[in-house]
């Protein structure tokens, strides 16, 4: 059974909004369909078929357009009434979870991803949480990863000055359901800052993928998006 999925839908998109104005960052439409509506569709067509939406600013928009969009799968809104941080929005939407195990991810964001690999690796190497890594040239835009030869976690490290090649973090995890019994967290907070880090040495994974990960969060990103996902359109 392919895991459910919980999807980060309510983020305020501030870098964004020269292009898209109020709509809501992942309603931006790429070659005319929402970026949501394309992740959605791409993991469904691997299997999935149960979604949270982890929805904020901007629900009523998200809720709108998804509720009555598919008939082959379910959508369920998971509705912040105050900001509860990356983290604490996927704590919440994992409490709508049924499978023993769940896909997370920034529905900003996208990279072809074998999710059912993933899945696998997941469980072969009987983690807690895994993280689609994937290196790139320069990355002094993002936060970096140190993976061991196991491909256990070993750190975070913050934003590098210097031009060097790095794994990043793709935005997409496979969690088991009560991952987050493993660190203690307030209601609101980050999982990238808050909990990732004093996840190390209790089953922290990566799995490394080689596709050119996608961020719509700028509108230089975006529109970059725009073309390159016309070349992924037999595998999306």
């Amino acid at each position: 059974m392919f895991p459910d999925v919980v999807i980060l839908a309510g983020g305020l998109g501030k870098r964004l909004r020269s292009v898209t104005g109020d709509t809501q960052k992942v309603l931006a439409k790429i070659n005319d369909q929402p970026f949501l509506e394309i992740l959605i569709d791409y993991i469904a067509s691997q299997g999935g078929r149960r979604f949270i939406l982890c929805v904020g600013h901007g629900s009523d928009e998200v809720e709108a357009y998804f509720k009555d969009k598919y008939q082959d799968r379910e959508i369920i809104f998971s509705r912040e009434e105050a900001p509860l941080g990356t983290g604490g929005a996927i704590k919440q939407g994992s409490r709508h979870v049924k499978t023993d195990r769940f896909l997370a991810m920034n529905g900003d964001c996208f990279c072809v991803i074998d999710y059912k690999k993933m899945i696998v690796q997941h469980k072969e190497n009987k983690a807690k949480a895994t993280i689609a890594v994937t290196l790139v040239p320069d990355a002094r835009d993002y936060g970096t990863i140190e993976i061991a030869s196991n491909g256990a976690i070993g750190a975070f490290k913050e934003k590098q000055l210097i031009k060097s090649s790095a794994y990043i973090n793709t935005g997409t995890y496979c969690f088991d359901r009560n991952v987050f019994a493993l660190v203690k967290t307030t209601s609101k907070f980050s999982i990238e800052h808050d909990f990732f880090p004093y996840l190390g040495g209790k089953g922290f994974y990566a799995f490394k993928v080689e596709n050119r990960f996608i961020d719509i969060g700028t509108p230089e990103r975006y529109s970059w998006a725009q073309e390159h996902l016309k070349t992924l359109k037999g595998q999306v």
